[in-house]
């Protein structure tokens, strides 16, 4: 069974809590400053969010990035996805535990007019589990879709709908939700039926503990240019 782990990067709230890529610091300082650590209430007044019970049954990590202000109560406002994980359930958890976060009241006009980031990676340790595979030719030919990208996990777009989904023994896809993020859940509804009707098996090459479940795009057919 994998642990599950939360850890709010650019928050210094206590030893080994900064996990942070070079690379990462950089392309985000040019966005918003660093977490305010120092203005916090105390190193208790912000948490860790829980991991929703459904992305543990589905098994899907990513990193999320928020920017936020500070009231003048010292309260969070105006807080925001900057970066998405490419998972909404994962992201509104992110935003629902900074929201209770207490920063010390009666802040500067110049303070308060910052923007701030804070990044949450929600990742699980310890060995890669073996998923079901894409059988080949598997699913059945569709207008709409051109294909089902097995472990492609960019966020929704208009070249394709982010699914995530449970293969029973039969290797039958079900439980199979789309990320629509609210641009066409038509589109959503569309590709979660065309995952449907693909078949997924075992490599039996692949050593490890195998898990069920499987993530990936349906990718949208493009349309001729004219």
């Amino acid at each position: 069974m994998k642990i599950r782990t939360i850890v709010r990067m650019g928050a210094v709230l206590g030893a080994g809590c900064w996990i942070a890529s070079a690379t990462l610091a950089q392309q985000e300082r040019s966005l918003a400053q660093a977490f305010p650590a120092k203005l916090l209430v105390s190193p208790e007044s912000c948490t860790t969010p829980e991991w929703p019970k459904e992305a543990r049954r589905y098994e899907i990590d990513g990193v999320t990035m928020l920017h936020f202000h500070i009231a003048q109560d010292g309260s969070i406002e105006g807080a925001r996805v900057a970066r998405t994980s490419s998972w909404k359930l994962l992201d509104d958890a992110a935003l629902l535990s900074l929201v209770k976060c207490k920063f010390k009241p009666g802040l500067s006009d110049a303070e308060r007019r910052k923007t701030f980031s804070v990044q949450f990676v929600w990742t699980m340790t310890g060995p890669p589990s073996v998923r079901p595979q894409l059988v080949p030719d598997s699913c059945e030919p569709s207008a709409r879709f051109s294909k089902f990208q097995i472990f492609n996990r960019n966020a929704t777009g208009p070249d394709g709908v982010l699914v995530r989904f449970v293969v029973n023994a039969r290797g039958v896809p079900f439980g199979v939700k789309a990320e629509a993020y609210g641009k066409d859940a038509a589109a959503g509804l569309a590709a979660a039926d065309y995952v449907k009707t693909c078949t997924f098996a075992f490599d039996p090459a692949l050593p490890g503990e195998q898990t069920d479940t499987v993530f990936g795009r349906v990718l949208v057919t493009a349309k001729p240019v004219p």
